[in-house]
């Protein structure tokens, strides 16, 4: 699996722009050999945006995503972005992933807002999915989810050898040390795809990654508008978790852990 990560600078584009960015980079890249391309959290309406997010939130089928859909199936191409999603009365902060032939394979709706101007805009989602595309099984999460050891524990656990995420990330740390982190602690690989720039005083740290399961880049951007590719080895995962088997060896850590009594 061919995969390409767009990081693209959160302030140069407004929300109705966002169309054009996306067909142009999928034509580009697509054209190159990529299977899967990904772009930001919250990449159809932008994230520090306010009222915007509501502004340009729409359905699972809205016109967007008709779009998205169409242009999928065009190039033979996999697609993941972030939306706001208009729901059952609310709005999420949700992920959309689109196989080669148009297909919804997983709408993922963030399920753990982070402290900021998240929890004043949307509602939490409840779950997790995994997905076949082409061999791999996927997981999609957003952001702050992949901060918890336990949400990717849980997926790879469940067969995921890969981790697909969209961000919005500030913090240098969690591309930096937690996604490798987290790719080597479950033999699985993680695709991290971020913003860079600052949108209306709120700057993101780039450094958008692929890593791989033993926790080594495979490509890194830097803090501007950037494209990665990488080529995935899906036989790594099996031999990354043969090697350092941290998924059959959790179980083995007592569930009821009890603090030693003073001697």
């Amino acid at each position: 699996m061919k995969i390409t990560v767009l990081q693209i600078d959160a302030g140069s584009t407004v929300a109705d722009q966002r169309w054009t960015l996306m067909e142009t980079q999928a034509r580009k890249h697509a054209s190159g050999g990529s299977d899967l391309l990904i772009w930001p959290e919250l990449f159809l309406s932008g994230y520090n945006v306010g009222e915007a997010l509501h502004a340009h939130a729409e359905p699972l089928d809205g016109a967007f995503a008709k779009r998205v859909q169409a242009l999928a199936q065009e190039l033979g191409v996999a697609i993941l972005y972030g939306y706001p999603e208009r729901a059952e009365g609310e709005v999420f902060n949700s992920a959309l992933l689109i196989d080669r032939s148009g297909k919804v394979l997983v709408n993922h709706r963030k399920t753990v807002l982070p402290d900021g101007i998240e929890p004043e805009w949307f509602t939490s989602g409840d779950d997790f999915a995994l997905a076949k595309l082409g061999d791999a099984q996927v997981a999609v999460m957003i952001c702050y989810e992949c901060e918890f050891p336990e949400t990717v524990r849980q997926v790879s656990a469940l067969g995921a050898d890969v981790v697909l995420i969209v961000t919005a990330c500030a913090w240098d740390q969690v591309p930096n040390l937690v996604v490798p982190s987290r790719a080597y602690e479950n033999g699985v690989y993680m695709v991290y795809a971020n913003f860079c720039g600052v949108e209306n005083g709120h700057a993101f740290a780039g450094l958008s990654c692929i890593v791989n399961p033993y926790g080594n880049d495979l490509a890194r951007a830097g803090r501007d508008r950037e494209a990665i590719t990488a080529q995935l080895d899906l036989a790594l995962v099996s031999e990354a978790r043969a090697r350092l088997p941290y998924l059959r060896d959790h179980r083995k850590i007592p569930s009821d852990l009890k603090l030693p009594k003073d001697p």
